[in-house]
């Protein structure tokens, strides 16, 4: 008598929890775009790799510790696949820090490419929604049902105004604005997380990366950017026309919605297409090196996003029509939504710290760092030239055995605590400052090193001090660095030739010498094993 009613019960008690669990997946899935199941997901995963390592993290285990990374790579990379949207940044933002271990630089590979795009019914529920009521086909004469690129934030459609004018419509992922609280907290979470049990500072830029990824996320304020990153093109000395930036159509602009001029060109990356122009990749990879240098020690406002994809290079309106004229190249600089201010102070200091660097001043930079809360001035020196720094001494390589890799990444975990003496002092500017960088450096290298791209960010750094920055010594010794890094590149682009003509291959040029060397002095100096591919871009 007494079971059946217990049974009874207990099927009541569990078809009520199961339709509760039902209702909320419900709920969750489709009026909050799975904010919960995703959050849920990341903190079971983070609870996860916490414990992995602190279980298999340990000095018996040193010839496991490479699978470890692996294992614990393959986990965060599921977590930003299945959640999409801000998870794919975070999942790049990993993958281009270069003294992760190699595990992570090529499990995170894949998190380049297109990201899924969302049907077309939800393209016009966005446009209703931003343009009271009207649809695409309202609007344009013509419009691409099929996005022509997707990535983790938005896709992008090509239409046609009722002008015949072509245009790029980027349209804003209608989960986004739903999960990127969410998101943004369980981020904060997971750092707060490591931070307590690794002890090393993560949290301090946390505050600042969530700020620029809101502001990734208004169309209107990339519209901005994109306006005044023309106008300081066009006053960049040795840059001007040589630059575009396509043109905002702000009555066909919201938050979500970015119209802009479609612009035809080749893409940075498209070597054979840049090739097939006849353009001169020196004159092309001088432009963006200028273009961004000055944005950064001139402007101080520096695009922080500048990889192949975001870099046209097209046909010069100014060239004259003809066959038999060969047309110079124009840089188009496209999506502006991550964009850093730096501030003034901030940016004379860097400029001086340039300075100093190529006049051997290692006071001097002591003074700039120490007042970032930077105690290892060496390390800092060559993550900002993204080459080894060493004042008089040469890098020699001495390999790093198995046994000796429990001990160096410990520390790593101890130079990088002490690195980061004082993160209130540390400029925030320096996170973004260093993806643009490094982005750059890529760039050059996967056009074989056409340019001197030091000596090139070096001169800018120095125009943009005023003369009372400089004695005659500090000058001539300026200069004479500067002349022996010439020495140095001309040389490396003299084997570069003569290996092009032996073999058909141009390979990485002086920026692969340089990777070479950097990756070298950080496995023999520190135990920080750095995958050659993180260089290649």
């Amino acid at each position: 008598m007494f079971r059946p009613l217990l049974q009874s019960r207990f099927v009541r008690r569990t078809g009520y929890l199961a339709g509760a669990g039902l209702a909320v997946w419900g709920v969750d899935r489709y009026a909050y775009s799975s904010v919960l199941e995703r959050n849920l997901r990341s903190l079971g995963m983070g609870l996860v790799i916490i414990a992995d390592y602190k279980l298999n993290f340990q000095p018996g285990n040193a010839e496991g510790i490479d699978q470890l990374h692996q294992r614990v790579a393959e986990r965060i990379l599921w977590v930003c696949q299945k959640n999409g949207g801000l998870y794919i940044k975070f999942g790049q933002q990993i993958a281009s820090v270069p003294v992760l271990p190699p595990a992570y630089a090529r499990t995170f590979k894949v998190l380049y490419d297109d990201a899924p795009a969302v049907p077309y019914n939800e393209v016009e529920r966005i446009f209703s929604q931003d343009f009271d009521g009207k649809l695409p086909s309202d609007i344009f004469s013509t419009f691409s049902i099929k996005p022509l690129a997707s990535a983790s934030i938005a896709q992008v459609h090509r239409a046609t105004l009722k002008d015949g004018t072509p245009v790029a419509v980027k349209i804003q992922k209608p989960a986004i604005q739903k999960q990127i609280d969410m998101d943004l907290l369980m981020y904060r979470v997971l750092l707060m997380a490591y931070e307590k049990l690794f002890d090393l500072p993560l949290v301090w830029s946390a505050d600042y990366i969530e700020e620029h990824i809101r502001q990734e996320t208004d169309f209107i304020n990339e519209g901005r950017n994109a306006e005044r990153a023309a106008k300081a093109a066009m006053t960049a000395e040795g840059v001007g026309d040589k630059v575009y930036v396509p043109k905002v159509f702000w009555d066909l602009t919201t938050r979500r919605v970015l119209s802009a001029e479609w612009i035809d060109g080749v893409r940075l990356n498209d070597l054979e297409g840049l090739d097939k122009k006849g353009w001169s990749r020196k004159e092309i990879m001088t432009t963006v090196v200028n273009v961004f240098a000055d944005q950064i020690f001139r402007e101080g406002f520096v695009h922080s996003d500048p990889h192949p994809g975001n870099i046209l290079i097209r046909d010069h309106p100014s060239t004259p029509s003809s066959h038999h004229r060969q047309t110079r190249p124009q840089v188009v600089l496209l999506d502006h939504g991550l964009y850093v201010q730096c501030n003034p102070k901030f940016k004379t200091e860097y400029a001086l710290l340039w300075k100093a660097m190529f006049t051997q001043d290692v006071d001097a930079m002591r003074k700039i760092t120490e007042g970032w809360g930077i105690r290892d001035v060496e390390v800092f020196a060559s993550a900002t030239l993204q080459r080894p720094w060493r004042p008089g001494k040469a890098v020699h390589v001495e390999p790093t055995s198995m046994a000796d890799l429990y001990s160096s990444q410990v520390d790593i975990k101890n130079r990088v605590r002490e690195f980061l003496a004082n993160t209130e002092l540390m400029p925030k500017e320096l996170i973004f400052l260093g993806r643009n960088m490094n982005l750059i450096r890529s760039n050059n290298r996967l056009l074989s090193s056409p340019v001197n791209r030091i000596n090139l960010m070096a001169n800018r750094a120095a125009s943009s001090l005023t003369a009372h920055s400089w004695t005659r010594f500090s000058y001539y010794t300026f200069r004479l660095t500067l002349f022996l890094s010439s020495l140095s590149f001309f040389f490396t682009r003299f084997v570069q030739e003569v290996m092009f003509r032996l073999t058909g291959k141009r390979g990485g040029g002086f920026e692969a010498v340089m990777d070479e060397t950097a990756r070298v002095m950080m496995e023999q100096r520190f135990g920080i094993k750095i995958d050659e591919s993180v260089f290649a871009g």
